[in-house]
């Protein structure tokens, strides 16, 4: 097996895990507290508020220790996190002080599980990715990408109906899958590590060291040149795509749920939506071929702010002549494609504009700004936490992705002077 198989299936365990878990935590939550989406929205909130105070350090720090050693720290307590907690969720349907105690401790590892995933999709995908393809990731990351859409699409229909067998059954499974799944990334990481001599070269990030930025790799960004950065609306336009109930994350899925929609049915949609997402990932190349990176980000974004506003007027039940459902699932599914197109796109782009010795501590910053979004999204659900009400923060969200449009509009044209290649704005 070839170190990019290698590097594929390793990624294909750790996000089928990461997304299987992901999945089932909401749906644990939902199932648990039946009446209000609070306790799903706050467990979101803390991850995300976790993520936003820690995300550039964890950027700064992958450079601390070295390439292995940082990954190994991040698998661990990863799927450690995850054996914990699907511990703890068996035993959280009782009622009174232990049910709150298990609640709060689920939270705390939530936000470990959170800081550790950053931890290594940093690693990998901005560092390792980057050695290991020699700075070509038009193939690697988009393949990379893929597999975690067919992890999104296939895991939640396993756990959509994995949820319906006995609690002890459910632990099983899945603190066995985790166990097992560890033990292989591990040996895989490892032997790719000593495949590729480029990843042992680059010395750990030390303040006080006399090696040159090129020898350790990567230095810290403050806060002023991370917004001064080229790509930094680019960025921008990303993290506030995050601030978006209108996707099959949390806090839509337990929605659903209250209103009515069977687990099974709510997996099989998320599958769907995998599916166009999938699709997203395939189109983004001949997209950019023709078009270019930049541009095809222009393209899908709008695509994804057009095809969401569907969900909104499906949420309002005014068009009594087309199915509710079919405006709801179909607008979600088809947003897949332009979220998916422009996440591709916005990655390329800051490799792209980023020095390698920047990297990691950008993508810090970036993880940070995102998760600013996705705290915004929880705190409107928390305010607004009657599904009664749901309309309110989804108009919220669908605003918020119109905004980020505009915004990355404004990138393309500060940065190429025109926005097709035909049609030049005068500055």
């Amino acid at each position: 097996m070839n170190t990019h198989r290698k590097l594929y299936v390793s990624h294909l365990l750790t996000s089928w895990v990461d997304r299987s878990f992901e999945f089932a935590s909401y749906l644990l939550i939902s199932t648990v507290y039946t009446d209000s989406l609070l306790q799903a929205s706050i467990y979101g909130l803390a991850t995300a508020i976790v993520a936003l105070l820690f995300s550039n350090r964890i950027g700064n720090w992958i450079n601390i220790l070295s390439r292995l050693n940082t990954y190994r720290v991040t698998l661990l307590v990863q799927k450690s996190a995850i054996i914990i907690s699907t511990v703890l969720f068996h035993f959280l349907g009782g009622s009174g002080a232990i049910r709150h105690v298990l609640y709060t401790l689920i939270i705390i590892l939530g936000c470990t599980l959170k800081l550790s995933f950053i931890g290594n999709s940093i690693a990998i995908e901005k560092d390792w990715a980057m050695v290991i393809s020699e700075g070509h990731l038009e193939v690697l990351l988009p393949t990379m990408r893929r597999i975690d859409l067919v992890c999104k699409t296939l895991s939640p229909i396993f756990i959509g109906y994995l949820l319906l067998a006995p609690r002890f059954v459910i632990t099983v499974v899945i603190c066995s899958w985790t166990t097992l799944s560890t033990v292989v990334e591990y040996m895989l990481i490892s032997q790719i590590h000593s495949d590729v001599p480029q990843l042992r070269e680059r010395a750990p990030y030390n303040a006080a060291s006399s090696v040159t930025e090129d020898e350790r790799g990567a230095v810290p960004v403050s806060f002023r040149g991370y917004v001064r950065h080229r790509a930094f609306l680019a960025t921008l336009s990303l993290g506030m795509l995050y601030m978006n109930v209108l996707s099959f994350g949390g806090t839509m899925t337990s929605y659903l749920v209250s209103i009515g929609y069977d687990t099974g049915l709510l997996g099989i949609m998320k599958a769907v939506a995998g599916v166009m997402g999938v699709a997203g990932t395939y189109l983004m190349p001949a997209l950019a071929k023709r078009v270019g990176n930049v541009r095809a980000g222009l393209w899908s974004i709008w695509q994804l702010a057009l095809t969401l506003m569907l969900v909104v007027i499906a949420l309002t039940n005014r068009l009594s002549y087309i199915p509710t459902s079919i405006l709801l699932f179909g607008g979600m599914a088809a947003s897949r494609i332009g979220l998916w197109v422009f996440d591709l796109s916005e990655s390329l782009v800051l490799q792209e504009y980023t020095e390698a010795v920047h990297i990691t501590s950008i993508a810090g910053w970036q993880y940070s700004l995102c998760n600013l979004f996705d705290l915004l999204q929880y705190v409107l659900t928390i305010v607004v936490s009657d599904p009664a009400e749901f309309l309110i923060p989804a108009s919220i969200s669908a605003g918020a992705i119109v905004g980020a449009a505009i915004i990355y509009t404004w990138f393309v044209w500060r940065d190429r002077g025109h926005l097709f290649h035909r049609l030049k704005l005068k500055k």
